[in-house]
Parts: C-alpha cells; structure tokens; sequence
C-alpha cells in the first residue's frame, strides 16, 4: 500500500550467511590469550559456551594482616624472653607455607624447604605513620614477585577447567574480578543492592549508597517495564547518568538458564577467614 513501509528484509531469507563469534572476552581465551583462571559456562537451551572471569568471593584469600599480627606475636614472645628484635628482621626471617585446599598456615623459617603441596609466601615491610614509625606488612606474590595485601586461590584453570591443585597469586596475576563489575546493571544486581534477594555471601557492597541504591531501583523499575510494558510504564532515565547503554544486562531471567559447563571447576566454598598460624619457637633470632 502506497505510504506503508515495507517490511525489514530477513537476513537469513536472503541467504546470507551468518556465524555466531562470541564475545571478545571468550575469543580472547579460545586463543589462549586470556587470564590464567577463568570460568566456563554454557546456556541450557542454545548451547552457547562463554568464559567470565573469576570473581574474588570464590576463591580463597590470604591477608597480609593476620600474617602481620602472627609476626607480631612472635615478636611479643621474644621480648618476654628478653630478647627483643624488630619486626622487619622477623620478617624477614620468617616464612609462612599456605595450604589453600586445607585452609590453613603454617611458618616456618626462611631458610628451610617448604612444605609439600603449599605455596610459600614470604612478608616484607614497609614504613607508615607519622614520621615513620609505624610497621605496615605486605605479601609477595609468587608469580610475579610484587608486594600486594592480598593472595588469593582459585581452582578453575585457564580454560575453565577443575584443577587438583589451586592457583595461587595476586589479583592481577590471577586476572580476578568483583561480582559487581560482572553483574551491575542486571536485575540480579539490582536485587541485592535493594535487599529484596537474600545472599549469604554478598558479593556486592556499594561504596557509594545512595547513588547505588538509585540505580538499583532505576533497573528494577526499568527490567518489570521490559517483561511487561502493558502494566508498567518505563522510567525517565536520570540526567546524571547521561546517554550511556541501557543498563539491562543479558540475563534479564536471572541466573536460572544459565549453568556452568561440563569442564567447569568447582569453588573453594564459602570465603572464611585464614586462622592465624600458631608462632612457636623457631631458634635464636
């Protein structure tokens, strides 16, 4: 009919020909190019595969400050021996075996062999406080050797797969992420900051509340308008956000249809927090 516009031509009716890619995060890792730990996952009705990165609630962490207070600890126990010594000495006479499956740790002195299947983590000092008088403690990570707070354990591989034996490393090294770089903008997310999805594990703290909250409520509004537009109108998007993408995230359903792949590893369980090693008397200092 004259002034009627003509139906969009089908892509797939014309004959062309079309290959699904996939992400660049997923071709990225297909090459062999990708962080060392990743995740694998697959949709339940298409099929389609794809890799996430790792986030750091999943994996086991070592913290430089319950080190640093059994560092402490030992020093307190020589000083009532009667032979003080300063903390970056001990440090650096110290080490301390990691056992990330068994979640434990156990020093021993710099000079002797590790334990058999843990990762020795060594601590280094630095200077803090008004003028310098304050002691801080830092772990060096054993794949790139760089001071940092934090190692963290992960047991998916570089391809997604379980691995018998945990990687250990910083976060970098590591290539880990947060759940809320992952999920933010999803209704999933928006739960959580809402407080209408209870998760023992919260991998989400907002940093910023109110402005948090807002989007949160802005995506929960805006995701009831896209399943239903008949009984919900969609919300004006706010001025100081600007003319971004529209923050639905893919999984509109929620985490449902989707599950981890075959070759999927397994996680280290809930985070708990390391309990500090006993310190005993490891010889003169």
């Amino acid at each position: 009919m004259p002034g009627q516009r003509a139906p969009y031509p089908d892509p797939m009716a014309a004959g062309r020909k079309y290959e699904r890619r996939g992400d660049p995060f997923t071709l990225k890792v297909q090459r062999g190019e990708g962080p060392p730990t990743v995740q694998n996952w697959a949709h339940r009705g298409t099929g389609r595969r794809w890799f996430t990165r790792v986030p750091v609630h999943l994996c086991q962490r070592l913290d430089a400050a319950q080190l640093g207070e059994a560092v402490r600890g030992y020093a307190q126990q020589l000083a009532q021996a009667g032979t003080p010594a300063e903390l970056p000495r001990l440090a650096a006479l110290l080490a301390f075996d990691w056992h990330p499956i068994e979640r434990t740790v156990s020093t021993r002195r710099a000079d002797t062999a590790p334990a058999l299947g843990a990762v020795r983590v060594s601590v280094t000092t630095s200077h803090t406080g008004p003028r310098g008088q304050g002691v801080r403690f830092w772990l060096t990570c054993p794949r790139c050797s760089r001071r940092c707070g934090v190692l963290y354990a992960s047991r998916w591989g570089a391809q997604g797969e379980h691995l018998p034996q945990p990687l250990t490393g910083c976060r970098e090294c590591l290539g880990l992420t947060d759940a809320s770089r992952q999920r933010h903008g999803c209704p999933d997310w928006a739960g959580h900051v809402l407080a209408q999805r209870v998760d023992t594990r919260k991998p989400y703290r907002a940093r910023a509340w109110g402005a948090a909250h807002d989007r949160a409520l802005y995506v929960s509004r805006a995701s009831a308008a896209r399943a239903l537009p008949g009984y919900f109108p969609k919300p004006s998007r706010p001025e100081r956000w600007g003319l971004g993408p529209c923050p639905w995230g893919k999984a509109a359903g929620g985490r449902r249809a989707y599950e981890r792949g075959s070759a999927g590893g397994r996680d280290l369980g809930e985070p708990q927090p390391v309990p500090l090693p006993s310190v005993e008397h490891l010889g003169a200092v």
